[in-house]
């Protein structure tokens, strides 16, 4: 039992935190699983600390030579289940299998998206068998499976309880002059991070001590940082790549500002929520899956820097009752355990894997 999960993106995303969580669940069940990613890469680099079997590939021009390279890697390891989320991937992935002889693909779509099949998803559904898994009962709705795929699997996002917080609180919420504020950015959010810098640049003079660290995609790392320097608030922050642990800044956190996207804010809402730090995000059917308002965070409709410089000088100000949601963000996260998509996985893979349905 072998299954592949192909990553093109360079950056870690929360789509490959997905991918790394399910490889993990399906070797718990006896898999063995590997991932290809580019060679040298911050993805390789993460998913290799996570203790994932990572193959490196050089990038290559087009999917028919991109899928003869990933056909050696499938030949080798004798793959049976190829694990893609882009439309490309899908094409490169089919293209491998069909090229090596075995294996299917199942393409998973990102959490509070839409699956689409365009002409490349169409050419890779004819070069091989093709399953579809999901992240939540709701992205599925109203979506059959395209003619002649295998079945369609639902496998949500969880996360591991973490290190219990201090009895003791911290920051703003002890009463202390320090608040501390952690915001989560994500891929296509940089016009979104910018807004979070200003805001922060507006609540400056009333929150002196205010300090924030900022999780950022490396591709917009130096444009945010050029921002924080022109606004005047480049001391007050501290900057992380997307894919650094995260542990260590919600220990200390009053609150956790997501400001990414689809898989990005999924897992950066769970991670906040396993640590018993309130959520302040955009009101969205994505972030209400998670998060309840006013009970373990504060979700409001989109703003401007103003609006949300007021609403986060509001969050932190109530100490008492963001002392209160602390439970309630535990008692959220416990919902979404590690382990919740692992059936959705197991059966998508099993699917997948069956030989009869490799003839595409």
């Amino acid at each position: 039992m072998r299954a592949c999960f192909v990553v093109h993106g360079a950056t870690w995303s929360g789509t490959t935190r997905a991918f790394s969580d399910a490889a993990s669940l399906l070797a718990m069940r006896g898999y063995e699983t590997c991932f290809v990613v580019p060679s040298g890469s911050e993805a390789e680099q993460c998913l290799a600390a996570a203790g994932q079997d990572v193959i490196g590939l050089s990038a290559a021009r087009g999917w028919l030579r991109a899928g003869w390279r990933l056909r050696a890697v499938v030949a080798r390891r004798l793959s049976e289940v190829l694990f893609v989320h882009t439309e490309h991937e899908h094409l490169t992935a089919a293209a491998a299998v069909r090229l090596a002889g075995r294996g299917a693909v199942v393409r998973r779509t990102p959490s509070g998206e839409r699956l689409s099949i365009g002409r490349d998803g169409r050419l890779a559904m004819r070069l091989a068998a093709t399953g579809f898994v999901f992240a939540h009962a709701d992205d599925v709705r109203g979506m059959a499976p395209p003619r002649g795929a295998l079945a369609a699997h639902v496998a949500p996002a969880g996360v591991a309880a973490a290190t219990p917080r201090p009895s003791a609180a911290v920051g703003a919420i002890a009463g202390s002059s320090a608040p501390r504020l952690a915001i989560f950015a994500g891929a296509d959010r940089r016009r979104e991070s910018l807004v979070a810098l200003r805001a922060l640049a507006l609540l400056a003079p009333r929150m002196p001590a205010l300090r924030a660290t900022v999780f950022s995609p490396r591709d917009d790392a130096d444009a945010v940082r050029i921002e924080a320097a022109a606004l005047g608030v480049a001391d007050r922050i501290e900057w992380r790549a997307t894919g650094a642990p995260r542990g260590d800044v919600l220990a200390t956190a009053d609150l956790a500002w997501v400001i990414a996207s689809a898989d990005d804010a999924v897992f950066a809402m769970l991670d906040a929520l396993a640590h018993g730090v309130p959520v302040l995000g955009e009101r969205s059917p994505l972030a209400a899956r998670f998060v309840e308002d006013g009970v373990s965070g504060v979700l409001r409709h989109k703003g401007d820097e103003a609006e949300w410089a007021s609403v986060v000088a509001a969050s932190l100000a109530r100490s008492g009752q963001s002392e209160g949601m602390r439970p309630a963000a535990l008692r959220a996260a416990a919902r979404w355990p590690v382990d919740a998509g692992a059936d959705g996985w197991l059966q998508v893979t099993e699917a997948a894997r069956d030989r009869t349905r490799w003839s595409a």
